[in-house]
């Protein structure tokens, strides 16, 4: 072997060890600085306004969306489930809280598979429950055993299954895990992302970010830097989003005796959103907040923008509007979606929805967000 040869196996090597110890770093240590500010139209090609029917069954309170397809929006308000058509109207709901027969109990999480038209509710008690789009009940299972807590639910078609985070807590620390059920209750495997010794007084979880992507599922805890990748290999990647000596601990994230400090002197990853091109980061930092918008490819950061915390108004600029901003909380493959409420729309971006907007509901007398879906390029 010649000098050239035995280099570039070095190279390799290094490589090679280098994503063993944890794969790509994304920096987060420095962000805030660089004031780096896109408007919304450079990242999408389209962009949908549609307004949510204000119905007497269908009054919204802390909505989410959780699933979409191309007749249906899904929305989880606390412990409800409501079904829309893709213009807003207001179909029906699916189940009901309760201890009866087909009733969920106080609901953690929420999923739809689009292909098989099934929606699956989950409980900290560790039951999924199923339905179908017409809210009829079709069956349960448990996920959780042996003492653990089913902290939240992702389906994943790629997998075609659900992917759970458990926790189990007890005198030697913590351990994660990622389980794989399929859609009928069978285990399919379960991996370790997560082990420590600490004993620490629990008075909240903060669930685990469980998000979806085109490659299988990415996992991330709040007091852990290592994003996993799940994928039909099994776990074959990771990522790190390096908060360096501001990574909140797991006290700071599960004792609420702590929660004032988390907030104003570390750095709190509140939520990612992942699609084919990018991570949207919003992080809570020293009384402020950060949105980061992260290409996937190179992971260049292309906005960075800070702001006060609690500011609804500085998030990306959409074209036309003076006072509403969008940021998204959920995505669907090239889709980027949230709500943006009513009253956020003052009387000039109102008369900007209205001529916007995908149907004509009278929009001065709705109290239901604004569904926004946003088409990357």
């Amino acid at each position: 072997m010649n000098k050239r040869h035995f280099l570039l196996l070095c190279i390799f090597c290094l490589c090679a060890c280098c994503r063993q110890k944890g794969g790509a770093i994304i920096d987060l240590t420095g962000i805030g600085q660089k004031e780096l500010v896109v408007p919304a139209e450079s990242i999408y090609s389209s962009i949908k306004f549609i307004p949510l029917e204000t119905h007497e069954q269908s009054i919204l309170s802390s909505p989410n969306v959780f699933g979409m397809d191309s007749n249906n929006v899904l929305v989880w308000d606390q412990d409800e489930i409501l079904r829309f058509d893709i213009q807003g109207k207001f179909l029906n709901r699916v189940g009901r809280l309760g201890r009866g027969h087909g009733e969920h109990g106080r609901i953690n999480s929420a999923n739809y598979d689009e292909k098989e038209k099934r929606i699956y509710v989950g409980n900290m008690g560790g039951f999924i429950y199923k339905y179908d789009l017409e809210g009829n009940y079709i069956g349960q299972f448990k996920i959780s055993e042996n003492n653990e807590i089913l902290q939240t639910v992702r389906f994943n078609k790629q997998l075609n299954a659900l992917v759970c985070e458990t926790r189990k807590y007890s005198g030697e620390g913590l351990q994660v895990n990622l389980r794989i059920v399929s859609p009928d209750g069978a285990e399919k495997g379960t991996y370790l992302v997560y082990k420590d010794h600490e004993q620490v007084s629990r008075s909240m979880t903060r669930t685990g970010m469980l998000r979806n992507t085109s490659e299988g599922i990415m996992f991330m805890l709040p007091f852990d830097d290592k994003v996993t990748l799940l994928t039909q290999q099994g776990i074959i990647d990771t990522l790190t989003m390096d908060r360096g000596n501001f990574r909140p601990s797991r006290k700071l994230c599960e004792n609420r005796d702590y929660s004032d400090e988390l907030y104003k002197t570390k750095y709190q990853i509140d939520n990612i959103v992942v699609t084919d091109k990018y991570f949207y980061l919003t992080v809570t930092m020293d009384k402020e907040q950060c949105d980061l918008l992260i290409d996937r490819h190179s992971h260049a950061f292309i906005h960075d923008k800070k702001y006060a915390y609690g500011s609804e108004l500085e998030h990306l600029s959409l074209k036309g509007f003076k006072h509403v901003s969008f940021w998204p909380w959920v995505a669907f493959d090239n889709k980027a979606v949230d709500l943006l409420p009513i009253d956020r729309f003052d009387n000039d971006d109102l008369e900007v929805l209205k001529k916007t907007a995908v149907n004509d509901y009278p929009l001065d007398d709705m109290s239901n967000p604004i569904l926004v879906i946003a088409e990357e390029q």
